[in-house]
């Protein structure tokens, strides 16, 4: 726990905690990262779901990369975030679930990106793309429901 406190009273901890602007910034940035890696995963869930079944699966398989792009900003954003409350955070539930939930999701919509998307001979989508599809996308929900839970629990 003393590592915890350490991190808050830190130049970045109190950056975040104690200035609006700091804290405003980084809150920004989450949402920014969040609406890219969320919104790309869910784009690319219902594709391999038979959702706008014009568009090739191949054609689609890129833009995977853009999403890390939106990960990678939030887990700058994120880790920021924590600094600033690591010690209420580390032993909220919400937190904890919500980091469970981004993991699974991320490795989930990484696994339909390589089975649905990037095998060129495949011509129609499987069960197992669709069911992993569907896994997906209550995985970001409900990564994004406990992530808006963290405010209100304990």
């Amino acid at each position: 726990m003393e590592f915890l406190f350490f991190l808050e009273d830190s130049p970045l901890g109190m950056a975040v905690s104690g200035s609006s602007l700091g804290y405003l910034i980084a809150l920004s940035s989450h949402a920014l990262g969040m609406a890219i890696l969320v919104g790309v995963s869910l784009m690319l869930a219902f594709r391999a779901m038979g959702f706008a079944s014009a568009i090739p699966l191949i054609a689609m398989a890129p833009y995977w990369q853009v999403a890390l792009y939106g990960f990678v900003i939030n887990l700058l954003s994120g880790t920021v975030l924590f600094i600033g409350n690591a010690s209420s955070l580390a032993i909220n539930p919400a937190f904890l679930i919500k980091i469970g939930f981004i993991t699974v999701g991320f490795f989930t919509t990484r696994l339909v990106v390589k089975t649905a998307f990037n095998n060129k001979k495949k011509k129609k989508l499987t069960i197992q793309n669709r069911l992993l599809a569907i896994l997906a996308i209550i995985l970001w929900l409900a990564a994004l429901t406990s992530g808006r839970l963290i405010g209100y629990v304990s």
